[in-house]
């Protein structure tokens, strides 16, 4: 998924800038999807 807003991950503590892709990690927290701890589910 794309990052509608301007955020900030918090596993890496960077900003999620508008555009990028997203994830939620194991507490359901929106981080990048570099930095999920949870692999991405396929179609």
């Amino acid at each position: 998924m794309k990052a509608r807003f301007n955020g900030k991950c918090v596993e890496c503590g960077e900003a999620i800038k508008t555009g990028k892709e997203i994830l939620k990690n194991s507490k359901d927290q929106w981080v990048h999807k570099a930095c999920s701890d949870i692999e991405e589910e396929l179609p």
